[in-house]
């Protein structure tokens, strides 16, 4: 697999090669009834998309996909080119044949020669039944006025819920241990939580934040308890992804730390799957790469130098690992919560000025050009609608001009009037802001505390004023 990155983000382009032993070959015979001459397709899940594998010509509705291989077993998909499609599980049993009516796939399907196969329609045709249901019960329950008819529809909900996890406990006794239909079925289940209610002695102080606390932490523990990551299995599914995504968009604190423990914990869980490992791993560095939450790129530092710049991550060619390597060494200065790197700059004057002798409560560090075109509108706005409005709090604007034309230079200071401005440069390039700061454009702008620890970065004028107002009220 190569994982491209560009500029904050890492894309993945994936080729994984499975294997499987116990077949020589793959034959599924199709019949679609009612279907003019056509061609369908045989593809693979993989990360939330598909992937072709193999395609046919449909010749009075009847084609097969064939080769002299096997098939990584997993969720499929057949479908048309009129976008009709139906999914297929293909486990060991990989001659067989499909009869099915396009115009209605999940209720007209008929398999036989691969008893997995037959059970994974059995058990989408179950699940339809009960989505129906359990939506018809949510729709009565919303109508009713009457308390004690809620109670049986609340009753009659749950049920629902005990009706799957006692089918899908029924596959698991009609088929082996290693089958995957059982293990798919459980897969798309959520952690059965228990009642904390019968646990937390009623005086307890803030009993319901406690049960809320403890239901929370339980979910999280569970969430991934019907998945084996050492089973790539799984990777071929339409739901991993999507279960990814929930846990660490809607489940986990979107804290670095938070965000980098789990990561880790699902990834050394899939360590001896080579295929699981690299997946997960991919997926960890990638969300933290992609989060618009301030801050995330610490979890990308710590990620990328444990699995990546420690020679782990065999899949990455040499272009992948120099720009991994580039935005560990430009971030890893520079994140929330760190001091900030010192920096002694010359003033227009000569005058030499360092930012960690500025005492101040606040500091904004700025970094910018006289002749960029967004510096020409966030200068005049940093001195009228920061450092004017929050002067009087102690305040103080520490900005470096990242060029060298000091008559430019010179002229802006006046032109903009910002001589309240710490004015400041480098003519000689010795400080290495731009690395310790991650200077690649301007504006540039962090906020940093009395302790020139870092507070924020990369801000616009608007969520600069956020964070000093926050700032502000905490202190």
């Amino acid at each position: 697999m190569k994982l491209k990155f560009l500029s904050l983000y890492v894309l993945i382009f994936c080729t994984f090669t499975f294997t499987n032993i116990h077949a020589q070959k793959y034959n599924i015979s199709v019949q679609l009834l009612n279907c003019k001459d056509s061609t369908a397709y045989l593809a693979h899940y993989f990360d939330g998309k598909i992937f072709a594998d193999d395609t046919t010509s449909l010749v009075n509705g009847q084609g097969s996909f064939s080769k002299d291989k096997v098939l990584d077993q997993g969720i499929y998909v057949i479908y048309l080119p009129s976008q009709k499609y139906f999914d297929l599980l293909i486990g060991e049993d990989q001659e067989f044949s499909i009869t099915a009516d396009p115009k209605d796939f999940i209720g007209s399907i008929n398999i036989t020669g691969s008893k997995e196969s037959k059970a994974f329609h059995a058990f989408q045709n179950f699940m339809k039944s009960q989505n129906v249901k359990s939506k018809k019960i949510q729709e009565a329950f919303k109508k009713s006025n009457n308390e004690a008819e809620k109670e049986k529809f609340k009753k009659e909900f749950k049920n629902t819920d005990v009706e799957v996890r006692a089918y899908i406990s029924k596959l698991a006794s009609e088929f082996p241990e290693n089958s995957f239909v059982h293990k798919f079925a459980s897969f798309t289940l959520s952690p059965k939580i228990p009642d904390f209610k019968n646990e937390i002695p009623a005086n307890t102080p803030d009993r319901e934040k406690v049960i809320q606390k403890k239901s929370y932490l339980y979910n999280k523990n569970h969430y991934f308890d019907h998945v084996n990551l050492t089973d790539n299995r799984y990777l071929r599914t339409p739901i991993l992804k999507k279960k990814l995504d929930f846990f660490y968009e809607k489940i986990l604190v979107q804290s670095p730390d938070t965000i980098v423990k789990e990561s880790v914990k699902l990834i050394e869980q899939a360590r001896p799957d080579s295929i699981f490992f690299q997946y997960l791993t991919q997926y960890a560095l990638n969300y933290a790469v992609k989060s618009k939450v301030m801050g995330m790129d610490a979890a990308f530092v710590k990620l990328a130098k444990k699995y990546y710049l420690s020679g782990q991550a065999s899949w990455a060619d040499s272009t992948l690992m120099a720009n991994i390597r580039e935005r560990v060494i430009k971030t890893q200065f520079n994140l929330i919560g760190m001091e900030s790197k010192d920096l002694l700059m010359q003033t227009p004057e000569g005058e030499f000025v360092r930012l960690h002798e500025v005492d101040a409560p606040f500091t904004v560090l700025y970094f910018w050009e006289p002749d960029c075109g967004h510096c020409k509108k966030v200068t005049p706005r940093l001195k009228s609608e920061i450092l004017d409005q929050y002067r009087e709090k102690g305040l103080k604007v520490f900005a470096v001009c990242t060029q060298d034309q000091k008559e430019m230079w010179e002229d802006a200071i006046h032109d903009y009037d910002i001589y309240d401005f710490i004015n400041c440069y480098d003519p000689e390039f010795q400080t290495n802001f731009r690395i310790y700061y991650d200077v690649y454009s301007t504006p540039t702008m962090y906020l940093l505390d009395k302790d020139k620890k870092i507070i924020a970065k990369r801000l616009d004028i608007d969520n600069l004023k956020v964070f000093l107002d926050n700032e502000m009220k905490k202190n």
